[in-house]
C-alpha cells in the first residue's frame, strides 16, 4: 500500500471551525470556550493527507524574558492529530514543519504545555520552567497599614499594567510578552466578572491585581498580580485580608518561592498545583545571542550541540560573554557537549549543570559546568499564563 501524501499547510477561516474539532476529539478534553477563536485561524496550520486535513497545532508570536532581554518565542497551543492521521508521520510533518517555520520567522526558541512529555521530548523539547499556583487563608493575610493608594483601574490603566508586567518579567526568567492574545483574555470580562486594581504610591503605579470570585463566593481567583516593591506587596495583602469577613482563601499563580507568601506571618500559604512548560531551542546562535546574562560574568564557553532535526544548529558554537550580553562564533573546543534536550533546561536556568549531566543530557568537566552555572545562572523560570 503506497504510503499517504503528508504535507504541512495554512488552512482557511472556512477549515478552521472543522480543524478545531479535530483538535479538541484528539485532545480527550474541552479546550477553554473561544480560545481557538481569540487565537485566530491565521495562526493555525494544518497537516493534511492528500486534501483531508487530519491534524494542527497553533503558533503565536511572543517573547518571553531571560537574563533581563526578551527573546522571540513560538508559542505552540491546541496540537492535535485526528485518530486516522496517527500511526501514518502526521505528527512528524506537523512538528517538522512548525518548527522549520518557527525558525524561519525569527522565532529563536519555542515553548509549549505539553499533553505529553514524551512525545514533544522527540522532538527536541524539553521540560524547561513551572507554572505554579498557591492558595492561602485570607486570615493569614493581614498585615500592617501603608499610605499607598489602592483604586479601581480603569481602561486607560491597561498601559501601565502591561508596563508593570513586563518590568517584573525582565528580572526575572520566562515571564512571557503576552501581547493581545494574552491581555485580553486576562481584562476581558466574559463570564464571572473582572475585578481590576491598581496600586499607587503616590503617582507612580508599582503594582496591580486582577481578580475573580469564585461561583461559590467564598474564594478569591487572581487572575494576574504584580507588586514591584515592598510596600505594595504589603498593600495587596492588606487588600486581600479586609475581605476576610466574605471570603476564605485566595488562590494566584507565582515564582517559585513567591515573596508574597514570604511575606505571610504563617506558613499556611501552600502550593496547590504545579506544571512544567517545555522549550526548544530553535536557532542556537541567535538564541545565545537573544538572552542577557549577569553582568558581572565574563566567561567564554564552548558549546557542543547535536541537533537531529535542525542540521545547522549542529556543530560547536563559543560563547563569550561579557557586560550582559553574548556573542556566538562557530567553532571552539573543550565544553559542553549536548542535544537540544540538554540544552533546553540550561538556556532557561530550570535545571543546574550538574543536574542535566545527572539525567544524561548533557557532557561536560566540573570546570566546565561550573562555568556554565555562572553564564546561565538567575532566577528559576516561570510562567503564570495558560496558552
Amino acid at each position: 500500500m503506497p504510503k499517504p501524501e503528508l504535507t504541512y499547510t495554512n488552512i482557511t477561516a472556512n477549515e478552521a471551525p472543522g480543524l478545531w474539532e479535530t483538535i479538541s476529539q484528539a485532545l480527550h478534553r474541552s479546550i477553554q470556550p473561544g480560545w481557538n477563536e481569540h487565537v485566530g485561524h491565521e495562526r493555525f496550520r494544518a497537516v493534511r493527507m492528500g486534501s483531508e486535513i487530519v491534524g494542527g497545532m497553533g503558533i503565536i508570536p511572543m517573547g518571553q524574558w531571560f537574563g533581563g532581554r526578551l527573546v522571540p518565542t513560538g508559542a505552540v497551543t491546541s496540537v492535535g492529530i485526528a485518530p486516522e492521521g496517527r500511526g501514518i508521520g502526521a505528527a512528524s510533518v506537523l512538528m517538522h514543519g512548525a518548527l522549520r517555520e518557527m525558525q524561519a520567522s525569527g522565532m529563536v526558541i519555542s515553548t509549549l504545555f505539553p499533553s505529553s512529555a514524551r512525545v514533544y521530548r522527540s522532538f527536541g523539547y524539553e521540560r524547561s520552567g513551572v507554572k505554579l499556583t498557591y492558595e492561602a487563608p485570607v486570615k493569614e493575610m493581614r498585615t500592617l497599614s501603608n499610605q499607598l493608594s489602592m483604586t479601581e483601574a480603569r481602561e486607560i490603566d491597561r498601559e501601565e499594567m502591561v508596563l508593570l508586567f513586563n518590568k517584573r518579567g525582565s528580572i526575572g526568567n520566562g515571564n512571557l510578552d503576552r501581547g493581545d492574545v494574552l491581555w485580553d483574555l486576562i481584562l476581558g470580562t466574559r463570564g464571572r466578572q473582572v475585578f481590576s486594581y491598581i496600586v499607587k504610591d503616590g503617582a507612580e503605579p508599582v503594582g496591580y491585581v486582577n481578580f475573580q470570585q469564585a461561583r461559590s463566593a467564598d474564594h478569591i481567583r487572581v487572575r494576574d498580580m504584580v507588586a514591584l516593591t515592598p510596600e505594595a506587596a504589603q498593600r495587596l495583602l492588606r487588600f486581600f485580608s479586609d475581605h476576610r469577613t466574605v471570603i476564605e482563601t485566595i488562590s494566584w499563580n507565582g515564582p517559585p518561592n513567591d515573596p508574597l507568601m514570604l511575606m505571610m506571618e504563617e506558613q499556611e500559604a501552600k502550593q496547590v498545583h504545579s506544571r512544567d512548560w517545555m522549550v526548544r531551542i530553535l536557532n542556537v546562535k541567535s538564541a545565545l545571542e537573544a538572552r542577557g546574562y549577569p553582568a558581572a560574568v565574563e566567561i567564554s564557553l564552548a558549546l557542543t550541540i547535536e541537533d537531529p532535526l535542525l542540521d545547522e544548529n549542529t556543530g560547536t558554537w563559543t560563547l563569550d560573554v561579557s557586560g550582559g550580553r553574548g556573542t556566538v562564533t562557530s567553532g571552539g573546543t573543550g565544553g559542553l557537549s549536548m542535544g537540544p534536550r540538554g540544552f533546553a533546561p540550561l538556556y532557561t536556568n530550570h535545571l543546574s549543570p550538574p543536574d542535566i549531566k545527572n539525567i544524561g543530557l548533557l557532557k561536560g568537566t566540573d570546570e566546565d559546568l561550573s562555568k556554565a552555572a555562572a553564564i546561565f545562572g538567575g532566577p528559576r523560570p516561570w510562567i503564570g499564563d495558560q496558552f
